[in-house]
């Protein structure tokens, strides 16, 4: 296994990038809306991709900003790069360290030190500060690419060039930039790469341009057009790089056959080939014969073994078991030599001490004597070392001899008791190879170990060798053999002169031999023709290449000292018009890209929206009615839409309800002309006009709609101030829903608790929600269900609020909640929530919940309606279409009734349905209704208090520094049309505000019942201290959860 993986690592590399890409495309040829599942083959995304406006219009952004920012970057890099070159060393890399600051900071703290800049500096936030963002993290990238290339420049090049009489700036343009051109084109496309899908630093600077990058993660639900996109990119990329490497081939090939030219082994195969075949064809015509090849198909066969064998052996590489054989003897003659080293220095010691013993004894003076002492003892330690070894090798050699004596002794037992054997018998053979053994082991010990090994090493190499070389002339002589009987030499005229051998055999006339010698003369003239012919063709062929080959030779290295050699100046649009072309090409390109990005983005409304929040051939089709551009944009949360609101201006938004309240206290928000709304019913609020020129009295139809009275009555309820100003003088009901829990009871578990709480009859499938609390959620989890709730704070934290005191927030102390405090109710309910969340089968999840619901991922699941409903629904397309008047008849299919009746609605004008939903799923929707559970701890009753659910409000509202009121109205009251509210109504599975479409949903059976939200709910409402508060409790328990 270790080593599969280790020959297969490279592989599995590839699979691991290239397998998420083959997903992705295939993906994007799937027929449903969800990305986890295949459900059949289609190409409806790739139209849907193109029509989409907004996602082309982010495309063409994402692709000038980059084309604009390498540019400058290069520029910029490029410059700063030859200026660092001409500064010290130590100078130059303290700069490139600061440089390359941005390459290791948090691309966030670039992103919001480069957003709180531009906010000092009083820029409006756009194309200026997206671009200049770029930048500031691109020419980093640059320096750190081209840098490297201009310090290998050989300083040699810029000297020649100055003492040529070049400036500074022609230096540059003619040496230096040709010189650094592929680190540019490198640090150009790392550039564009970097900036084409940058997200956190456009996102935070890009005001009112929004990216590729942005777009996608801005929108609520992956769509299954992204995947056409990154299809589109995969297949660009793939281009480049085959066009690149195809220039890159064709520039290598032009550089190799210059080379060739220049050795003269330019086409030298074809050369060699003709020259052999002429070569051939006139020996042919010399000696009158030809090689005939054999037509014995075993004669071949035996030819190309034995020629696959002759080449074996020739390849078979011998040199390792040469050199091992060499190191041994190399190794046992140093050891041979070692021994005799060894003795020898010890003679010498020895003599040495003597001499210095006699000296001692000579002198009379004591302090010389010491020194002399001294150095008799160093050769003393000496002498004891090399006496030690000469010991061990006296032993070794009296061991082997005494070993080869007794060895001996063996042998002569043994021959005395082989000596009764005859050949033949059983053990004849074993005292035959036994003494034979014994008797070579005992010529080693005699000899000496090492010397016997070197000698059998010896012998063995020569041996080696011998047989390497006899073998390969052997099957060399049989192959030879083998040759000349697959290619056989035979006479030109070979018919002709076995009939003559014939005629002589049999003693013919001398008259017909000769007229055979005649008509032999004849046939060999005209073989010989043949051949000539084709020698001439060939010659030819041969004078063509030649040809050629100096045409070129003259093009490329033409030879200047040849006499009468005049100099052939080429005129400038013939050496220069590739580039021409290329700069044509590219300026075009850039010229198209600008025009585009200048035509999407003079814009007359731009509008800010939840991704995913509207179908996008409303706004095509708006753009097209009224010939405006609307600049739309996204976010992905309230606090994002608020944010921006300090670096960008709306002319409409859509926040959520607490965040329009909060807009509207801070006097960004227009007050709503309902007046100039001409489509809707002015709600019933206070202050609400009723001097309007419309007839606020008149039927619902196509054209005329009101608010649903259960969501007028909501909204109220969320006041500006104390003088209770209704969130409606600002805002418009965009879209609405619930929080509910949906039951996944294809689980035997989950019926079997929610049964026993006496909340659902799995016989009759009746529910009963009176019984119902949030507290359920706690106990599913105990019982180990797989739990999985929404990410938002607020929405968690209400189910603790809803559980102890029936309210959807923390609100003022009352009786009903124990007098207790805001924070106290927040600090009861954190308890709570980490209890609920800290279990390992509690999930928080954002959009991906939709996911988890459409396939069944689930136990219980507490999410919006409208994300219930769009994870539940069954992907379909448009059985029928309607009519001229916008007629459709469909059919709900009922399993439990034998009636297969259609049921028509006329005044529907959905082009499609979903009935029933997705067969696969079972679940039941339920909103808890039973009292809440908090008793205070002095056991004083706080009356019974009905717990419920949020609904919430998206509205639709008018910035203050609204730039166009009358075609904001316009857009409003297309919006509120039937046709775009039927339209939103499909694309988001949200509840819209009005009537007729509530009264009429878009879904049939269990999920038109979800598509209206419970009348029993509250909003949440603005509490800015408390909120925050609560926020940072639920961030503290998300950090500590495994």
């Amino acid at each position: 296994m270790k080593k599969f993986f280790k020959s297969s690592y490279f592989a599995l590399m590839l699979l691991f990038i290239y397998i998420p890409i083959f997903v992705m495309i295939v993906m994007s040829f799937n027929s449903g809306n969800n990305l986890s599942e295949w459900q059949g083959f289609s190409t409806k995304w790739y139209t849907s991709f193109l029509e989409n406006s907004p996602f082309v219009k982010s495309i063409l952004v994402s692709l000038f900003v980059a084309v604009v920012s390498t540019i400058v970057s290069i520029v910029i890099g490029v410059l700063a790069v030859i200026g660092l070159s001409k500064m010290r060393r130590r100078i130059s890399n303290n700069w490139v360290r600061v440089a390359n600051i941005p390459l290791v900071n948090a691309d966030v703290i670039t992103a919001v030190g480069l957003m709180l800049l531009f906010i000092f500096s009083g820029l409006k936030f756009g194309i200026f500060t997206l671009i200049s963002a770029h930048v500031s993290f691109n020419v980093p990238y640059v320096i750190i690419t081209v840098l490297p290339f201009m310090k290998r420049i050989d300083q040699n090049y810029l000297d020649a060039s100055k003492d040529l009489g070049a400036t500074t700036t022609k230096t540059i343009w003619k040496v230096v930039l040709p010189i650094l051109l592929p680190s540019i084109v490198t640090a150009a496309a790392i550039c564009f790469a970097m900036s084409f899908d940058d997200f956190i630093i456009s996102y935070f600077t890009g005001g009112d341009q929004t990216n590729v990058s942005t777009f996608i993660y801005t929108a609520k639900r992956m769509q299954p057009y992204i995947n056409v996109f990154g299809v589109f990119m995969v297949i660009i990329v793939t281009l480049i790089l085959l066009v690149w490497n195809g220039c890159q081939f064709i520039n290598n090939k032009s550089k190799t056959v210059k080379e060739l030219i220049k050795k003269g082994d330019y086409k030298i195969k074809i050369r060699n080939a003709l020259e052999n075949k002429i070569i051939y064809w006139k020996a042919c015509m010399e000696n009158e014969v030809k090689t005939r090849h054999s037509k014995s198909i075993i004669n071949w066969i035996k030819y190309r073994i034995l020629s696959l064998q002759l080449r074996i052996k020739k390849n078979k590489n011998f040199n390792s078991k040469i050199s091992r054989l060499e190191w041994k003897i190399a190794l046992l003659t140093d050891e041979i030599a070692e021994a005799k080293r060894v003795k020898t220095i010890h003679t010498k010691l020895s003599e040495k001490k003597k001499q210095i013993e006699a000296k001692i004894q000579k002198l009379n003076n004591a302090k010389k004597a010491q020194k002399f002492e001294a150095v008799i003892a160093k050769i003393n330690k000496k002498l004891y070392k090399y006496e030690k070894e000469i010991e061990w090798f006296k032993d070794r050699d009296i061991n082997d001899k005494q070993r080869a004596k007794e060895i001996g002794e063996e042998i002569v037992k043994l021959q005395s008791e082989s000596a009764s054997l005859q050949k033949g018998d059983k053990d004849y053979d074993w005292y035959l190879n036994k003494i034979k053994s014994l008797t070579k082991k005992q010529k080693e010990l005699n000899e000496g170990r090492d010397k016997a090994k070197l000698r059998e090493t010896v012998a063995k190499l020569e041996a080696m060798k011998a047989k390497s070389i006899s073998s390969i002339e052997e099957t060399y002589s049989v192959w030879l053999a083998q040759k000349n009987k697959v290619f056989k030499e035979v006479s030109l005229v070979e018919a002709i002169d076995k009939k003559i051998k014939k005629l002589k055999t049999n003693n013919a006339s001398e008259n017909e031999i000769a007229s055979l010698l005649e008509v032999r003369n004849t046939k060999m003239q005209e073989a010989k023709d043949v051949y000539s012919q084709k020698i001439q063709k060939a010659e030819a062929k041969l004078n063509a290449v030649k040809d050629d080959i100096n045409k070129k030779q003259e093009k490329y290295f033409p030879d200047v000292t040849a006499e009468g050699y005049t100099s052939k100046r080429t005129r400038w649009i013939n050496r220069s018009w590739k580039r021409l072309s290329l700069g044509v090409l590219l300026l075009g390109s850039f010229g198209l890209l600008t025009a585009a990005y200048v035509k999407n983005n003079v814009y007359d409304l731009v509008v800010g929206n939840w991704g995913s929040y509207i179908d996008t051939s409303l706004l095509t089709d708006f753009e097209k009615e009224n010939n405006v551009k609307i600049n739309y944009q996204q976010y992905d949360s309230n606090e994002s839409l608020y944010n921006k609101s300090y670096t960008f201006s709306y002319d409409i938004m859509v926040p959520s309800d607490y965040m329009a309240k909060k807009l509207a206290q801070e006097n960004k928000l227009q007050k709503i002309d309902w007046c100039r709304v001409e489509v809707l019913q002015t709600p019933n609020f206070d202050g609400a006009p009723t001097d309007c020129e419309k007839n606020n009295d008149q039927p619902i139809s196509e054209t005329f709609d009101k608010l649903s009275d259960t969501l007028v009555n909501v909204d109220n309820k969320t006041v500006l101030d104390t003088n209770g100003e209704p969130i409606l003088n600002y805002a418009i009901p965009y879209l609405w829903g619930d929080v509910r829990m949906i039951w996944n009871i294809k689980n035997q578990k989950v019926i079997d608790l929610l049964s026993s709480k006496g909340i659902y009859n799995p016989d009759t499938k009746e529910t009963d929600e009176s019984k119902l609390s949030w507290n359920i959620l706690w106990e599913a989890a105990d019982l180990g269900l797989d739990v999985k709730l929404n990410e938002d704070p607020k929405n968690v934290f209400m189910f603790a609020f809803e559980k102890l005191f029936g309210n959807v927030m923390a609100v003022k102390a009352a009786p009903e909640n124990g007098n207790l405090s805001k924070q106290q109710q927040i600090d009861l309910a954190e308890v709570e929530v980490k209890k609920l969340v800290s279990k390992s089968n509690v999930g928080i999840y954002g959009d991906q919940l939709t996911d988890k619901i459409a396939t069944g991922d689930f136990d219980v699941t507490v999410v919006y309606n409208g994300d219930a409903i769009y994870g539940h629904s069954d992907d379909y397309e448009s059985s029928s279409e309607g009519d001229e008047e916008g007629d459709e008849e469909e059919t709900t299919p009922n399993e439990e009734s034998s009636s297969d009746e259609a049921r028509t609605r006329s005044n529907m004008s959905i082009t499609s349905r979903i009935e029933g939903g997705n067969p696969n799923l079972e679940s039941i929707s339920l909103i808890p209704n039973a009292p809440a559970e908090y008793k205070p701890a002095n056991g004083e009753s706080v009356g019974e208090v009905k717990q419920t659910t949020n609904i919430w409000t998206d509205f639709m509202v008018i910035s203050k520094d609204n730039r166009n009121l009358d075609l904001t109205y316009k857009f409003i009251n297309m919006i509120y049309s039937r046709y775009a509210q039927e339209k939103i109504a499909e694309e988001t599975g949200y509840t819209v505000p009005t009537s007729y479409v509530i009264d009429n949903p878009p879904y049939d059976g269990v999920l038109g019942e979800w598509y209206v939200p419970t009348e029993d709910g509250e909003p949440f409402d603005l509490d800015a201290t408390w909120d925050n508060y609560m926020v940072d409790k639920f961030n503290n328990i998300i950090a500590t959860k495994n």
